[in-house]
């Protein structure tokens, strides 16, 4: 007996199997795209994450980056700082006026004169304030004795014509001075704290001072 065919369906209308093809083609085809669209958040989101701190070694060399800036610039810092002098201002030119036009001037102070500010120019650059120490207060007079340089918080005496302490203390100090460069003259400073800091010469208290013959040192 002959096989029989299964029923054939009506037929189609002309153009709707093309119309067909072309659909299942353009889904197809739109597919992937779909796909690629879906996975490009995904995308973005793992770089995300490999750009977040701690998760990238670029991140973490940039971040290693400002580390050493930040530490060189902590570093660099002091060492561009000038050293500090406790708040002590200069008086360097003033003190070598001084000494040139008021203390020692005159002939017969010439070779006093010349030795001492040979050495003010020269073994003392390293200093930026100084007192200059008067023989007495009994005579009032302002006649050179010794000179003293601040260093590290303490006044050293750098040069001396007659027996003086080695080290100027506050409570050695009777009067204080300050020169005013304009009228060539030494005038008192009033009681204030502080006053080896404002001074420019000063009068020891007498049990403080040698008695002995003329030294130059």
């Amino acid at each position: 007996m002959p096989s029989r065919r299964p029923p054939r369906g009506p037929p189609l209308p002309p153009g709707s199997s093309a119309v067909s093809a072309s659909s299942s083609s353009l889904a197809s085809s739109a597919q992937p795209v779909a796909g690629s669209e879906a996975e490009a958040p995904r995308t973005c989101l793992r770089s995300a994450s490999r750009n977040r701190p701690g998760t990238s070694s670029s991140t973490g060399s940039a971040g290693g980056e400002v580390g050493q800036v930040s530490r060189r610039s902590v570093s660099a810092g002091p060492a561009a700082r000038r050293p500090s002098t406790g708040g002590v201002q200069s008086n360097r030119k003033l003190v070598r006026n001084a000494l040139e036009r008021y203390c020692l001037k005159g002939d017969a102070n010439k070779a006093q004169r010349d030795q001492i500010l040979q050495a003010f120019d020269t073994d003392l650059r390293g200093y930026d304030r100084f007192v200059i120490l008067f023989r007495s207060i009994h005579t009032g007079r302002h006649d050179f004795r010794a000179l003293y340089g601040y260093q590290e918080g303490t006044w050293v005496r750098v040069v001396q014509a007659l027996p003086s302490p080695p080290l100027l203390e506050e409570r050695m100090v009777a009067q204080c001075l300050r020169y005013d460069s304009g009228g060539k003259e030494f005038k008192e400073v009033p009681a204030l704290t502080e006053l080896l800091n404002v001074a420019d010469a000063v009068f020891l208290l007498p049990q403080h001072l040698q008695r002995s013959k003329i030294v130059m040192q």
